[in-house]
């Protein structure tokens, strides 16, 4: 296979990606309004646990990924904090599991593998610079609190179980962290 169809193949499937992110934020606005139009406050016991599930599931990648492009990661500064979020990326896993469990539920949720390989192939590629990678994550998540607001807002509805809501509460402080971080890198690395 060339280069070239590969590269086409890379660009196609990092599409996907973006284009299955923004797909799953629109149901979860969708969901958060037939929420608000039937007057239900709080959240379900499966909406929790679903919630939480996904959630793992990606912290879980957000690990794995993070562990390849700090293999491949030439630049000094970036690797230190890369190191942090993956510890932090982990701990959430971890955490979200051990709720999951104590709430009742298990724990099933997966990356689909298209997703999966391409986060990979995105964070160990040898062929982009930190530089591009980086700019290239935070052109995915532009405004924090975007990104954020789904967590917090299933918080704000889970005033009957603080343990749950607090422990969201303080992933997005951990996840803010993470995205003000990268995207300190991103002007740092492509400052011309």
């Amino acid at each position: 296979m060339s280069d070239t169809s590969l590269k086409r193949i890379e660009k196609a499937i990092e599409k996907l990606g973006e284009q299955q992110q923004e797909i799953c934020s629109r149901i979860a606005g969708l969901e958060e309004c037939v929420a608000g139009l039937s007057g239900a406050k709080t959240a379900s016991r499966d909406e929790v646990i679903k919630f939480l599930d996904q959630f793992r599931a990606g912290e879980a990648l957000g690990e794995t990924s993070l562990g390849a492009w700090i293999a491949v990661s030439d630049t000094a500064c970036l690797r230190g904090g890369l190191r942090t979020v993956q510890v932090r990326e982990g701990m959430h896993a971890r955490l979200l599991e051990q709720r999951i469990k104590e709430l009742g539920g298990t724990c099933s949720a997966e990356v689909p593998e298209a997703i999966y390989n391409a986060a990979m192939e995105q964070s160990g590629s040898r062929e982009k610079s930190d530089a591009e990678k980086v700019k290239e994550f935070v052109a995915r998540f532009p405004d924090c609190d975007a990104a954020l607001k789904p967590i917090y807002d299933l918080a704000d509805r889970l005033d009957e179980d603080p343990e749950t809501q607090s422990l969201l509460r303080t992933i997005a402080q951990d996840e803010r962290s993470t995205l003000e971080f990268l995207s300190e890198a991103c002007q740092l690395l492509n400052a011309s």
